[in-house]
């Protein structure tokens, strides 16, 4: 037992020196290239491979190893490195700018990280482009005489879409997320994703900002007469109609009876039908017509 004792002793302190020597050992991690440009397409994304060596005490390897058991993944935004293109699809990052990150990944002095190679090469390829609208999807409900004022105004509303022609041909537009609220009664602000149909299609924008301006309405009614054509023989009953709308109570007092031009439908005056059609002819624009009151009238042919 003694015996033991001593034993275990003795290749505690012997693990001790070794540790204390220095040694060099490889490792490979696998790099991840984010933030690619929108008009250029990462061929093989997960094909690269960081290899470099750690020159260390045995306490530092040891550490490494029993810390990163797992491969760590190194991430290599685009747009914070700086990278050459070499030819049209392939492109170099130089080792030199991975150090620093490197060093504080593993907790090690730079000078410990020895590269294999001077570059990382990845490949690149230009994608081609299609500036397409914004088609905004809703689902609204709004609390009773509660609507929208104007259609929801966003931006932008059209994107460039990038990615391989075939898929191109047959984008028409961009859907935006459902912007779907309930009990609507105050107007509001909000950004929206964008619904991308393919995996291989990049945009210059992932999103939209809307602004919906929300109004109380109510529901007025006028009565307004039914004009005639020039030199007319007619006679008509009623003389007056009733133009049922909507409108914002911000814009109740600017809305009039002469605003509105309701006049007698002709066309078919020949065949001497019953009645006559009625038209709207025009209306402010701040209104909503839900209806006229009657839509038909009566007529009599006054000989002159």
């Amino acid at each position: 037992m003694v015996f033991l004792f001593f034993l275990l002793l003795s290749a505690f302190f012997w693990l001790l020196i070794k540790l204390s020597d220095n040694y060099t050992v490889s490792y490979a991690y696998p790099v991840k290239i984010t933030n690619v440009p929108p008009d250029q397409f990462l061929q093989n994304p997960e094909s690269n491979i960081l290899p470099f060596a750690v020159a260390s005490s045995g306490y530092e390897i040891l550490r490494i190893n029993l810390l990163n058991s797992k491969r760590k993944v190194i991430n290599i935004p685009l747009n914070i490195y700086n990278y050459r293109e070499i030819n049209s699809k392939t492109f170099a990052i130089s080792t030199s700018q991975l150090r620093e990150k490197l060093s504080e990944q593993l907790n090690l002095s730079e000078s410990e990280i020895l590269f294999n190679s001077s570059d990382i090469i990845f490949e690149m390829e230009k994608l081609t482009s299609k500036v397409v609208p914004i088609r905004l999807i809703t689902d609204l409900k709004f609390r009773n005489e509660y609507n929208l004022y104007d259609s929801i105004d966003f931006t932008p509303k059209k994107i460039t879409v990038y990615g391989p022609a075939n898929l191109l041909d047959s984008i028409q537009y961009i859907n935006s997320s459902v912007l779907k609220a309930e009990d609507i009664h105050k107007s509001f602000s909000q950004d929206l994703n964008l619904e991308i149909p393919n995996l291989l299609l990049k945009t210059n924008v992932s999103k939209i900002t809307l602004n919906a301006d929300i109004a109380r309405f109510t529901e007025v009614k006028f009565n307004v007469p039914v004009h005639l054509p020039e030199k007319s023989s007619l006679k008509l009953f009623p003389e007056k109609v009733n133009v049922y709308f909507s409108v914002a109570l911000r814009d109740y007092t600017f809305i009039n009876p002469d605003q509105f031009f309701v006049e007698v439908d002709t066309n078919h005056l020949s065949s001497r039908p019953k009645y006559l059609a009625i038209n709207l002819s025009s209306k402010p624009k701040k209104v909503k017509v839900l209806r006229l009151e009657p839509e038909k009238v009566e007529y009599l042919i006054i000989k002159p």
